[in-house]
């Protein structure tokens, strides 16, 4: 059996979705891509900063908060000071960390990475999901196949698609490190 890797990658940052105070109802913001960096006394703050997509409102994400100077990295540190855009990409997709903040993480752009198998024998496909675990492993395997629900809900009843570990592929989340099974379609 043949085996590939696909990588599962985010092409922009998620809107948070959390309710306005200038709009008095939920809404979409979106990152800016930049920090606020504050040094209190002997604490230090890092935000990520969000915009309200109907009123512009600004919303502080709270990445640090309270820490002591010499508790974080000073590469890290470096990353916020400087709004580096993969450190931003990677605060706005934490789940976590938007949940610790009163929102939820909104709908996620993303390419899968990798070789389609050529078709002539089983394989098992390797994917790593990386940050972007609790996304529909039905949506991922819809992009990267180019097939509609329904015609990857027929692969999946015909046994042509198939999760290595048993799990239902239509209703399971991509986790970190999964495997599926693509068999070549039977004439």
């Amino acid at each position: 059996m043949n085996t590939i890797v696909w990588r599962v990658e985010a092409t922009g940052a998620p809107v948070a979705l959390r309710p306005c105070g200038t709009c008095g109802a939920d809404a979409k913001f979106t990152s800016t891509g930049m920090f606020r960096v504050n040094a209190q006394k002997k604490r230090l703050d890092v935000w990520l900063v969000y915009r309200c997509a109907t009123c512009g409102n600004v919303w502080n994400s709270a990445v640090i908060s309270r820490m002591r100077p010499g508790g974080i990295d000073r590469e890290e540190l470096g990353r916020f000071t400087g709004n580096d855009p993969a450190t931003a990409l990677r605060c706005a997709l934490d789940v976590g960390l938007l949940r610790r903040n009163g929102a939820r993480r909104g709908k996620v752009a993303f390419a899968v990475e990798g070789d389609l198998p050529d078709g002539r024998e089983d394989c098992r496909v390797e994917i790593d999901g990386g940050g972007l675990a609790g996304l529909r492993l039905a949506e991922v395997l819809r992009v990267k196949l180019g097939v509609s629900r329904s015609g990857l809900a027929r692969l999946v009843e015909a046994g042509d698609v198939s999760a290595d570990d048993g799990a239902d592929v239509l209703a399971a989340k991509l986790r970190p490190h999964q495997a599926i099974i693509l068999r070549p379609r039977r004439s």
